[in-house]
């Protein structure tokens, strides 16, 4: 027997209706049809009423709550715990590779973003000097933020290693 979750995850887009068969998870969207294998599950996270399903080839996201008239939010939340639990006992079984709850941070992300901030700081600092007519000050402030970047940038091969030594 198929289970059954519908929300609108935006007032603008048409319902999605999730459904759990045999072997696969079926998401579609008015005329958009996206299927899963349930063979295919790699992680099961749900918390706060969204559920965060990823597949080896794809992820799906199912919020508990959906958009209703006039901007209302409406709770499915029977027919979503429903999904989530058949998913979770099915996907045990098609995949023994399955892994229940929230993913591990990613620290090489946050690394990432670092730079990132850093050097859009740098530039914003060098175009505020520039714009003021003080280029010495510009660029003592943006070579402090180049360091902190230089140093991140140091860091990230390492990050997300696995311990190689082993002790006796």
């Amino acid at each position: 027997m198929a289970t059954v979750h519908r929300a609108r995850i935006s007032p603008l887009l048409p319902i999605t209706e999730w459904t759990l068969t045999d072997a696969e998870l079926v998401e579609q969207r008015g005329a958009r049809i996206r299927r899963f294998a349930l063979a295919d599950l790699r992680r099961i996270s749900v918390s706060e009423g969204l559920a965060q399903i990823r597949f080896t080839r794809g992820q799906v996201r199912i919020p508990a709550r959906s958009f209703g008239r006039r901007g209302q939010l409406d709770d499915h939340s029977d027919s979503f715990a429903r999904l989530t639990e058949a998913l979770a006992a099915q996907g045990a079984a098609y995949a023994p590779q399955l892994r229940l709850g929230p993913p591990r941070p990613q620290g090489a992300e946050m690394v990432v973003w670092t730079i990132a901030l850093c050097g859009a700081g740098a530039l914003a600092v060098l175009g505020a000097a520039a714009t003021i007519g003080a280029w010495s000050l510009g660029l003592a402030l943006a070579a402090r933020l180049v360091f902190v970047l230089i140093l991140a940038v140091a860091v990230l091969p390492w990050i997300g290693r696995q311990n190689d030594i082993t002790t006796n």
